[in-house]
């Protein structure tokens, strides 16, 4: 296990995968962000336009259906 700022980030026992905290938010031109405060150096921002480099529909799918289900509002610009 690593520990970062007091934060964790721990590795499978066969060495496959890693677990960590995330925190994710609409931002307000609709994308959303994602970062992890085990590893500051994650900060992806993820749209619903697969024309963008950083567009991933199906992601951004998953994670706005996430942050409504939790009650939080999209941006309304």
């Amino acid at each position: 296990m690593t520990e970062t700022g007091g934060k964790t980030m721990q590795m499978s026992e066969d060495g496959r995968s890693v677990s960590l905290n995330v925190k994710f938010w609409f931002e307000n031109d609709g994308s959303i962000r994602l970062t992890s405060e085990a590893d500051p150096s994650l900060r992806i921002t993820i749209k619903n336009d697969p024309e963008r480099p950083s567009g991933h529909p199906t992601l951004f799918k998953r994670l706005a259906q996430c942050l409504r289900v939790m009650g939080v509002a999209e941006p309304t610009a």
